[in-house]
């Protein structure tokens, strides 16, 4: 799981056969499905989603997504800040069950996404964008059970993943990080557990095995290289860590 830093205040995209690793950010994630299906994973609620339904990341929730064979779906991320009347919601609820599978009146929702992506792609007042954005918003959580959710500790989560992002490749215990960062190491790893969804040492994995998919698919490095360039300690553990991030041995992407 990775603390994705985003800086934009709203982005809307059209995007074919989405997949990607779970991840969490301060943003709100909007799905909505086109075409096709995708599987979409929120705080370990996981759903299929067909053409019309859709589903929506609160932030700091972990998501993920995942397309078995075809999907088209319009996305739309957005800052928590960009639609203030909703503050209270974002800052301290989440919906019980994150998805719509029957929407009500879904022609009218279909002609507001189309208005919100022609006023993005067109670069038109942001106004017009918001003013889109607050009737889906609206929409979406008048269909929804909300509930309050628990604090979340959004600063120490950003200055974990700041950390770990400058060090991962080190040799760093967790002891070590709650250390640097001025906490205990049991403080640490409940952050860890709530609000990251997985252990710390999953975490440095995930974080590892991605920096070597990136050296192996866009450097010259030999297999041993890439292994110690990404923090590794030895072949045995980047082989296993590898396979079970991205279910394959890390030698097939070469």
């Amino acid at each position: 799981m990775i603390y994705q830093k985003r800086d934009e205040y709203l982005f809307v995209k059209e995007t074919r056969d989405n997949n990607y690793l779970a991840h969490m950010h301060r943003q709100v994630e909007i799905f909505y499905v086109l075409d096709g299906a995708i599987e979409i994973t929120i705080s370990s609620q996981k759903k299929l989603l067909k053409k019309g339904m859709i589903s929506i990341a609160f932030p700091n929730m972990v998501h993920e997504t995942h397309t078995p064979e075809h999907s088209l779906a319009v996305m739309i991320i957005f800052n928590h800040d960009f639609l203030p009347d909703f503050s209270v919601e974002f800052h301290t609820q989440h919906p019980l069950i994150p998805f719509i599978t029957d929407l009500q009146n879904s022609e009218r929702f279909s002609s507001l996404v189309s208005g919100l992506s022609e006023s993005t792609q067109k670069n038109t007042d942001i106004r017009i964008a918001k003013g889109y954005l607050y009737i889906l918003t609206a929409i979406i959580l008048s269909q929804m059970t909300l509930v309050r959710q628990k604090t979340i500790s959004t600063g120490i989560c950003q200055d974990i993943s700041n950390y770990l992002n400058q060090h991962f490749t080190e040799e760093l215990s967790l002891s070590q990080l709650a250390t640097a960062l001025g906490y205990s190491k049991y403080h640490i790893s409940h952050i860890f557990k709530n609000n990251f969804g997985c252990s710390y040492n999953d975490y440095l994995k995930r974080l590892r095995s991605e920096h070597a998919m990136g050296l192996l698919t866009h450097s010259e490095l030999s297999m041993t290289e890439v292994c110690f360039a990404s923090g590794f300690n030895s072949l045995r553990s980047f082989y296993r860590a590898f396979h079970e991030v991205y279910g394959t041995a890390p030698g097939t992407v070469k």
